[in-house]
Formats: structure tokens, sequence, C-alpha cells
């Protein structure tokens, strides 16, 4: 085993992770998982067999289904607009460059996405992008510690089940007070009590369910006591619902994936973060600015980064240096090309076939869970384990929807879907569900 340690730093780790050994690492891996006996490896093959043997597994998936799966990530329409352009070999890159001399085109791309997002959200300042949603929340919940020196961290129940992991994952809950609190009637409480050693509240906008509410006075309430509100917003549905900005939310951060990224088996994709200018310093990753040159011509460059993240690491607030230019570019494309009517067409056209589906369903006696709360995504309880109506729906050539538990389903609905896809979802369901 290659560890790029020294022996005093391994001793600090052991230390610090009260372990003793290197494999104590692994306990939580199964052993049968290990590969105690190395990789049993056979015999090289051709390029040619080598093209027959993936494709013969390939077969083996389910494609071509139509998508009423969400959950952060979803089926619209991308515009072949958008497409071409970003395939541009110009865009094609997934870093900001380093030089602003020779790479004005892109990074005026990227300031223009950062006012897009700033648009959109009604927020001051917006970074180039960070690596994708998930993140963009841990190092919101980041930004907040450090701005209030404070450890405690509010977190709505109803997020992300991905979402959560990275959060638990990379914010220390050893040293940090990290609290989930669950949701009344489908709505964050809207008595909740912050407190003074709390440092961040964090909410999802809509909730994972689909669900959305007003949270403007929950956001004047945390304010009261000094903590940084966050806001994970869905940024399809910007255009109908009041924005993060609006409700006063001092940090809002987005999956971008729906606003410029095909879905693409899961990424790569794009975080979205915006804040007031107050925060501008604690801003992770970069930001783009605009000045003028020596001939006192419009210019772009990066502006107000952490220098911190490169040379006093240890001082860092952020190990994030770098963005999803790519992605990003994308977003800003979809985003011009869609406009203020667009993106409200997007949202509303979405939210009426969601409608649609959701009577449909209920006709059937089917019992959504969050009829009259939720947007363009909702749960519905299931007869059978959600996992095995998506599989029997898989084979009428449908995704169903994500497993929300034992016996819920999570659907959610997008602009792209018909009235005749939604007719045979319902149709089909209820058969498997009722089979």
């Amino acid at each position: 085993m290659y560890v790029p340690h020294s022996d005093i730093d391994i001793k600090r780790i052991f230390k610090e992770l009260k372990i003793n050994s290197l494999d104590e690492l692994f306990t939580h891996i199964p052993k049968q998982l290990l590969l105690e006996k190395g990789i049993d490896v056979t015999d090289s093959i051709s390029e040619l067999e080598a093209i027959e043997y993936f494709e013969k597994i390939s077969k083996k998936n389910k494609t071509d289904l139509i998508c009423f799966a969400g959950g952060g990530h979803y089926d619209v329409f991308l515009p072949h607009t958008v497409k071409t352009l970003t395939m541009r070999p110009e865009f094609m890159t997934s870093y900001t460059p380093y030089q602003p001399e020779i790479s004005q085109g892109v990074l005026q791309a990227l300031f223009e996405f950062q006012s897009l997002v700033c648009d959109l959200t009604e927020m001051e300042l917006a970074n180039a992008s960070l690596y994708d949603g998930a993140t963009s929340i841990a190092e919101a919940i980041s930004v907040a510690i450090n701005k209030t020196k404070r450890d405690g961290v509010v977190i709505s129940s109803s997020f992300n089940p991905n979402s959560k992991e990275v959060v638990d994952t990379l914010i220390d809950s050893d040293k940090f007070n990290i609290k989930y609190i669950t949701l009344k009637d489908e709505r964050f409480p809207d008595d909740y009590l912050f407190t003074e050693d709390d440092a961040a509240f964090v909410v999802s906008y809509p909730h994972y369910n689909g669900s959305a509410q007003d949270l403007t006075d929950l956001v004047k309430r945390a304010k009261d006591k000094g903590v940084v509100s966050i806001c994970y917003v869905d940024p399809t549905l910007l255009g109908i619902l009041k924005t993060p900005g609006n409700m006063g939310f001092d940090i809002v951060v987005a999956e971008g994936q729906s606003i410029g990224t095909p879905l693409s088996y899961g990424g790569p994709t794009v975080g979205w973060f915006a804040t007031k200018k107050e925060f501008a310093r604690l801003v992770p990753g970069r930001i783009i600015g605009e000045t003028r040159d020596s001939n006192n011509l419009k210019t772009y460059v990066m502006t107000l980064r952490a220098r911190e993240q490169d040379i006093r690491r240890e001082k860092a607030s952020s190990n994030i240096c770098t963005n999803q230019t790519l992605n990003a570019i994308g977003s800003a494309i979809h985003l011009c090309w869609l406009g203020p009517e667009g993106i409200y067409s997007m949202g509303y056209h979405a939210m009426q076939k969601a409608n649609y589906m959701k009577k449909l369903l209920i006709d059937k006696k089917v019992n959504v869970i969050n009829k009259d709360s939720s947007i363009r995504e909702f749960v519905i309880e299931t007869t059978k384990d959600p996992e095995i109506i998506i599989d029997l729906m898989a084979d009428k050539g449908i995704l169903a929807g994500i497993k929300y538990d034992d016996n819920h389903l999570l659907i959610a609905v997008t602009e792209k879907r018909t009235k005749k896809e939604i007719d045979k979802y319902v149709d089909n369901y209820i058969e498997v569900n009722n089979d």
C-alpha cells in the first residue's frame, strides 16, 4: 500500500482517528469486497473483442425510458443551440483560464453566467460555479461557520439524501452540531426557534418531496439571531416562485444541471453559488470581474480569489480553487436562450402538467401525499416496494421515479412530458401497482 505521508504524518492521523494501523481505516468495508488475493485478470483480448464484450453488457440496460425521475436532476428540454455552442472548441474546457490576455471570451462568458445567476436569484454576487449542487451546499455551510464563528447547523430533514451524505462527509459532525429538523405537514416548522449558537439555516426550495413554502418569516427569524440563511433552490422554478433573494436569504445555491446540462448518466453537472456582497471574501472558488486595461478598454479578470486556497492552505476556508467552466457556460447560454418569458414558461408548464397528473392519480384512488403543496414533483403512496414498481414500469418503457421510502415513490414532471406520456404512466402504474 502506498500512502504519500511521512511517518510523523501517519502517527498524527492515527492519533486523530484513534486507530493503530492503516488496515483499521478500511474496517467498514465488508470482508468479501476486499481484494486480499489481488485482482484475478483474464488473458488479454483484442480491441474488437473488447468492444463486442461491452456492447453485450450494455444491452442489459433498459434504455430510452420516458423519464419521471427527479430528485435534483431532471429530464428537461435542452435546446440544440445550447448543445451546439457549448461544444465549440473555444469553450471546451472545465476550468477558468489563468491568462486573461488570451482568454477574454471565456472570462466574459463566465461573467455573464454570474450576472444571470444574480438576476435569476435576486442576489448581489455569484461565483463562476462549483462542482455540483451538493458541493455548493457544503461550501455555503462552511462560509456560514467562518462568518459567524459558531458551530450549530440547522438543516431541513426533507433534503436530497445524496446532498445529506455530502454535507455529513464534508462538515465534521464531531466538531459541529448538525441538526436535521423534521417537516410538519410538508413544511419546515414556521415556529422553529433559532439560537445564538446556530451558524447556518439550510433549507430546500422546494423541499425534496416537491412541496414549497414561503420562507420569508423563517429567514427573518434566523437573521434576528445572527444565523446565516442558505437556500438550495430548483433553478427551473425561479420563473414562477418567489425568489430566494426576495425572501432575504444570505446565500443561494443550486444544482444547475437542469439549466444547460444533459442528464449524462449523473455528471458532470454544475453548482451555482450566489450571495450578498458582505460575504464576497468568503466565497469559494472563483469570481470573474470586469475592469479596464492600460488602454482603458473593458476587460475581464479573476478577482477576489482566496489565495489561501493555493498558498496558505492551513488558513483556507475552502479547498476549491477551480470551477465547472463548460457547464457554467452551458447554463449561461440556456438562460439567454430562454429569457424571462422562457424561464417562466418552463416552470409554468411543468407545474400545470404535474397538476394534471396528480388529478389523474387521485381519480384512480392513488394517495398523493402532498397534492396541495407540491409544484412539479410529488410523492405517492404505493402498495408494493417502489423498487419493484420501478422495475415493472421500466419493462413498459417508463422510468417511474425515485424510491422515496419503503412505500412511497417520488415523481417528477418537467415541461418536456406530454399528455400522452402522462396518461400512459398513470394507466401502467395502476396496472403494476394493483397486480
